[in-house]
């Protein structure tokens, strides 16, 4: 019948073509089938399902569906995620496999699975008798993997006066909270090793982190100068220099005059702003602040010569050359994201500062033709310290030593430091104060007119920039970007004040606390950004803990922070309230990887799952996850569409020989029709391995351990390379009624 009714369409077609009195029969013609919507959404977090909250349909990605006869069609997906197959005629039969068509090189890749999740590829979708049908399928760059409270690494910035043997990066968990100690904290490198750094960046395949200088007054360099990258094992060692970043500056420390008064001047100018690597761990990304390039080097070696490329960050129009002043690095989905400001410097008016947000394609070593965001600088902020009020604001660079305030106390100076790209594709900008990095704590005036000395509260912040549909984005506050804060004052958070992160302060004593890095980990409900006092111990330095929706630190604002520097302790860098930590990066492992899919009942005892008959998947059956030698490392039971997944929480590797062991004696036999076998035991049997010309998505794979009606079978797998996902083991059973 399918024959011919595909044989009336073609005539029915090539009679419309030669005669022009028929007309070829419409896409959506065929009254059998009912209308299919397939959604595949970004599965940011890696759990299998959909978070309707914060993951975004997927554009531009090819949805197959097939029938039993081989035949196939496509759509591609909208803005929305959505691809929509109205009724063909190309299709018969109610019942289609669903597939998604992904090229080899995309970053994307099919989304890990949950019993009830996400639809996996081979799922049956039934439109037969003109009902409609939807399903929710994932993607997931692997990249964004990482596992549960995982560890945070951040530079410790130490004052000139300090020992050489102070920590200078450390490492903690996620989910810290509270004071550091030596019991919570893990030091891997000293002062000695590295002098004074910013940037840090982590290589998860060879679990190496590196740290890049940084000018900031009143520290010293380490061994390798101005533009030195140091790299330091996670597991302990010696730290060595990776690279030294050509051209970054000649500016000397002079610590004996004015705790280094002169050096002012230097700070966002020379040495090196943020580092960060590639999502595949080959190419490490330095910002040179000193000729405003980006510089490209290959991060699998032991060190590194040359860098592979320098490219000039392009000027996006400041009022002068000068006050452009790049620093801020993210990277996601194979794009790298650069931000800095226009200082004002040049000008001294407010409203010549804005923020700028560039893209730069690693592959092609060039930038894009305009910046993604920009965002003038001008607007109110929350004040440095409410008792002492009129540093509600940014302010324009400080020229250098002669022209610095009287006032030690706050001066905020931004600094677009650090980048990163919620699950949805909004920008997380941190932004640190320069004029915290110029001074510290008990610091003499660096300007010789005044014989002050003072010590200066950090006045940084957090924002958000909501990704829009067009690809472009939208500051918080304006369009559809949120405003968090209070419409008046309320815990702490001044009037008319716009803030996503309302969480950033003090309450009732400082308005702004953000220091300007930032960690996020797409699986935690709280992202992570350095902070001025951010547990309620004045005079210290940390990381504080923000909701990632309502950015919030919850009722208890201390509740969600850690304490890292803490003035007098031995381990501090003596910075008090002034910066005293680099950049905040996770730790994560390499992406993890999955494997399973479903056991069903194979109605026409084929060994493939059929889109013509009604095969259920079978709930209830014990699967058990099985080292190569035998040993049970894990036990699931099939869900109720029949569907099992062994992941990273059952301890599965990558590139690792696995066996999975089926069980049909724990099975719920209640969906096999018209009536369960009378003995299963002997009756329910496992299906045919592999048969020929059944693709892997839809055949049975494990052997019976006996004869076919034994108890348990068992599938050998081998897991593939960091990140992948093998949902192609799968288990028939049909019932044997002779």
């Amino acid at each position: 019948m399918r024959a011919l009714r595909r044989a009336a369409v073609a005539l029915a077609a090539g009679l419309a073509l030669t005669t022009g009195i028929l007309q070829q029969p419409a896409l959506g013609a065929d009254p059998d089938d009912g209308t299919i919507r397939i959604k595949v959404v970004r599965d940011s977090n890696t759990n299998g399902r959909n978070d309707a909250g914060s993951e975004r349909g997927v554009a531009g990605i090819i949805v197959e569906l097939e029938d039993m006869d081989g035949a196939k069609v496509t759509a591609v997906t909208g803005p929305d995620g959505v691809a929509v197959f109205p009724p063909n005629t190309t299709l018969y039969g109610g019942k289609y496999y669903v597939r998604m068509n992904l090229p080899p090189n995309s970053f994307l890749k099919p989304s890990f699975g949950a019993s009830g999740g996400l639809a996996s590829e081979g799922t049956i979708i039934d439109v037969s008798n003109g009902e409609d049908a939807a399903l929710t399928m994932g993607v997931r760059n692997p990249a964004d993997w990482c596992e549960s409270n995982p560890r945070l690494a951040t530079p410790c910035q130490v004052a000139a006066n300090k020992s050489g043997g102070v920590r200078t990066t450390v490492t903690f968990d996620y989910n810290e909270r509270g004071d550091s100690n030596a019991g919570n904290t893990t030091t891997l490198a000293t002062r000695n090793d590295t002098g004074n750094t910013y940037g840090l960046a982590y290589h998860t395949a060879q679990r190496r982190i590196f740290t890049g200088a940084h000018a900031k007054r009143h520290t010293v360099y380490g061994p390798g100068g101005q533009g030195a990258i140091y790299v330091t094992p996670r597991a302990g060692g010696a730290t060595t220099l990776f690279t030294t970043v050509p051209n970054a500056g000649t500016t000397a420390h002079q610590d004996p005059i004015r705790f280094d008064g002169p050096f002012v001047n230097v700070v966002g100018k020379e040495s090196l702003g943020d580092i960060d690597i590639s999502e595949d761990n080959r190419q490490l990304y330095a910002v040179n602040l000193n000729d405003r390039r980006l510089y490209t080097y290959n991060s699998n070696q032991p060190t590194a010569a040359a860098p592979i490329t320098s490219v000039a960050i392009p000027d996006p129009g400041c009022r002068a050359g000068s006050d452009w002043r790049p620093f801020g690095l993210g990277v996601r989905d194979r794009v790298v994201y650069v931000g800095g400001v226009c200082s004002g410097e040049s000008t001294q008016n407010v409203n010549d500062m804005e923020a700028v947000v560039w893209t730069y394609n690693p592959v092609n070593a060039t930038f894009a033709q305009a910046p993604v965001l920009r965002k003038n600088l001008n607007f109110p902020r929350g004040e440095v310290n409410v008792s002492s009020p009129g540093f509600n604001r940014w302010f324009p660079w400080t020229v250098g030593a002669a022209t610095f305030p009287q006032n030690l106390m706050a001066h905020p100076e931004p600094l677009l430091s650090d980048i990163v790209v919620e699950s949805n594709g909004d920008l997380v900008l941190g932004f640190r104060d320069r004029f915290a990095d110029m001074t510290g704590y008990e610091m003499p005036n660096p300007n010789p007119a005044y014989a002050n000395s003072g010590s200066t509260m950090s006045g940084g912040d957090l924002n958000r920039a909501c990704l829009k549909n067009d690809g472009t984005f939208e500051w918080e506050g304006t369009g559809a970007c949120p405003n968090n804060a209070p419409t008046r004052p309320n815990g702490g958070q001044a009037a008319n004040v716009v803030e996503f992160y309302p969480g950033d302060n003090w309450p009732g004593v400082h308005q702004e606390t953000a220091q300007g890095a930032i960690a996020l980990s797409l699986r935690e409900n709280r992202i992570a950004s350095t902070s001025m006092d951010p547990t309620n111990q004045a005079w210290t330095g940390g990381s504080a803990y923000f909701d990632r929706n309502t950015g919030s630190r919850g009722t208890n604002t201390f509740e969600h922070g850690f304490s890292i520097q803490k003035l007098n302790d031995p381990l501090d860098g003596g910075f008090g309230k002034a910066n005293g930590l680099g950049d905040l990066e996770v730790l994560c492992d390499e992406p993890a990887v999955q494997i399973g899919s479903r056991v069903w009942y194979d109605r026409n005892r084929g060994g493939a799952q059929s889109v013509d008959d009604d095969e259920p998947g079978i709930p209830g059956v014990t699967v058990q996850l099985l080292s190569e030698d035998g040993s049970l490392l894990a036990t699931v039971t099939t869900g109720a569409d029949g569907s099992y997944y062994f992941g990273p929480e059952h301890g599965v590797r990558p590139n690792t020989k696995y066996k999975v062991r089926f069980d049909k004696s724990t099975a719920n036999l209640s969906v096999i029709r018209p009536r369960p076998p009378a003995n299963p035991a002997t009756q329910l049997i496992w299906s045919p391995q592999k048969v020929q010309g059944a693709g892997p998505d839809v055949d049975s794979d494990p052997a019976p351990d006996g004869p076919a009606y034994a108890q348990t079978a068992t599938a050998e797998v081998t897991t593939g390379a960091p990140g992948t996902v093998d949902h192609t083991i799968d288990a028939g059973l049909y019932v044997n009624r002779l």
